[in-house]
């Protein structure tokens, strides 16, 4: 089968009630959560993990991809009319958008944002498509020793290239290679860290109680400690959707540099729509002739930010379906829903399993013009949104994770780990431990841990092998240098500055 008609077998599956239903219901129910503060359509993906067992691969993928494109989209909604981010994606939106609502002209902010989400959006997930094919042809011809510095460079790049203490976020990492390392050996199949002698230990901490806990249950408990509900009080007239067509033909070079920086940021293992939108940001502030605009109400500004962040989105995809290396943090909830239906994301993914990677792509596009005619038809509905009672979505919220997690192992093990999980979230929260880098860690180190051992296994040279082929001894240098950037660049920066 050919490319169009893999197409045509997803369109078909989806354009039916059941597929229609993920596809719309999964981008409003992405978007509502993306746009209130606090909450995000991760947190929805998570509490949707255990349910996604009663589904086919190929609907899960569709209903989950649907989730994350409206999330994404939604996020500028908090960002222009509350001045709070929906989603960390949309915080440079926060900067130049929330000055229109201030001088009562949030519909103008609104507008760019929505075209910005749509070009950013659906351009991105076409790349993916040809790029994706193009690296897994790559991927293939790869041994283990290719694998295990793939992860490797994905891990370090990840903690290099995250904002912070560095040292902290080895310690995530730390901890999730132990985490990880709980349950049977991949080699030999014995029991490895069986505390107290449980032989629930022998299946490891199950991906969905780890990530109810770790997410959905922390960010409730968080979020309601410190009583963030300003949400209830918007009080902004938002009017109908217009094109700003001016606009647009003055900052079209910007929205393609934007799109650009988008894309390759999301390709980055670690980084996705935060960063990328950081980045186009501050890009476009350097280059822009009148700098004192920005931050002030610069339209620029809000297009910048909304298209890098929705074009990270298709960047994320091609490391994800190629190498089966996460690309955000979305992405690691991609592999674990495919892991429940025991698919397994490699260099393989694409020629195995086409019909899931195909319903992605298709329901990623679907999903891009569905916000997009809802954002533009349903505008003057926005600060109803975000008038959702907090007490209702907290205890729906809660308890579908806790319900989740019990579902997840159909025993009382799966609710201790989401309790435990939930509870080292708030401890790394409280000592500024990332989670980012951690989930990273914790979704790669069973792939670099086999392949590091079958490298060894398959080779008479050891450790050298690893450095004896080119790609691999390429991405472990790689990896080194930018986690001995991350370490570096703060002196430099001081220095620079002094």
């Amino acid at each position: 089968m050919n490319l169009w008609e893999f197409f045509l077998n997803a369109l078909k599956e989806i354009c039916t009630p059941q597929g229609l239903l993920f596809v719309i219901g999964g981008t409003l129910a992405g978007m509502i959560l993306g746009a209130i503060p606090g909450l995000g359509s991760s947190t929805l993906m998570v509490i949707l993990l255990p349910v996604s067992y009663k589904m086919s691969a190929t609907m899960a993928m569709a209903l989950f991809i649907s989730i994350t494109i409206g999330g994404m989209s939604g996020g500028c909604i908090g960002s222009i009319l509350l001045g709070i981010p929906g989603t960390s994606s949309s915080l440079c939106t926060v900067f130049d958008g929330y000055e229109f609502t201030k001088r009562g002209q949030p519909s103008k902010a609104l507008s760019a944002a929505v075209i910005a989400n749509f070009l950013g959006n659906v351009p991105s997930v076409i790349l993916a498509i040809v790029a994706s094919r193009a690296v897994a042809a790559w991927a293939v011809k790869l041994g283990p020793w290719e694998y295990a510095a793939l992860c490797f460079c994905a891990v370090l790049m990840v903690v290099g290239l995250s904002k912070g203490n560095m040292v902290k976020s080895m310690i995530g990492v730390g901890i999730a290679i132990f985490m990880a390392s709980v349950g049977e050996d991949p080699i030999n199949a014995s029991g490895r860290f069986l505390f107290f002698g449980k032989l629930e230990f022998l299946d490891g901490f199950n991906i969905i109680s780890v990530m109810l806990g770790l997410f959905a249950a922390k960010i409730i408990l968080l979020e309601y400690a410190r009583q963030e509900k300003q949400n209830n009080q918007i009080d902004v007239k938002v009017e109908g959707f217009k094109f700003p067509a001016a606009e647009f033909l003055k900052n079209k070079w910007l929205i393609l540099r934007s799109w650009v920086t988008g894309a390759v940021v999301g390709f980055l293992p670690g980084l996705g729509g935060p960063v990328a939108a950081v980045m186009a940001y501050s890009n476009e502030k350097t280059l822009a002739k009148d700098k004192s605009t920005w931050g002030h109400g610069e339209i620029g500004g809000v297009f910048a930010a909304e298209t890098a962040n929705n074009a990270a989105i298709g960047g994320a995809l091609i490391p994800l379906l190629a190498l089966g290396i996460p690309g955000d943090a979305a992405a690691v909830q991609f592999i674990a829903v495919l892991n429940t239906h025991g698919i397994n994301v490699g260099p393989m993914f694409m020629r195995e399993q086409p019909s899931v990677v195909y319903m992605i792509f298709t329901g990623a596009l679907l999903s891009g013009f569905v916000v997009f005619l809802f954002q533009t038809f349903g505008m003057r509905t926005f600060p109803a949104l975000l008038k959702i009672p907090y007490h209702f979505l907290y205890s729906t919220v809660i308890l579908l994770a806790f319900i989740g997690a019990y579902m997840s192992t159909n025993s009382f093990f799966g609710l201790l780990v989401a309790l435990f999980c939930c509870v080292l979230g708030v401890l790394m929260d409280f000592f500024g431990i990332p989670s980012l880098p951690f989930l990273m860690a914790y979704i790669l180190s069973p792939m670099l841990e086999l392949n590091i051992r079958r490298g060894m296994n398959y080779s008479i040279h050891g450790v050298s092998e690893f450095f004896r082929r080119p790609f691999s001894c390429f991405f472990i240098v790689l990896g080194i240098l930018v986690l001995i950037y991350g370490f570096v660049s703060p002196y430099l920066k001081k220095k620079k500055e002094g």
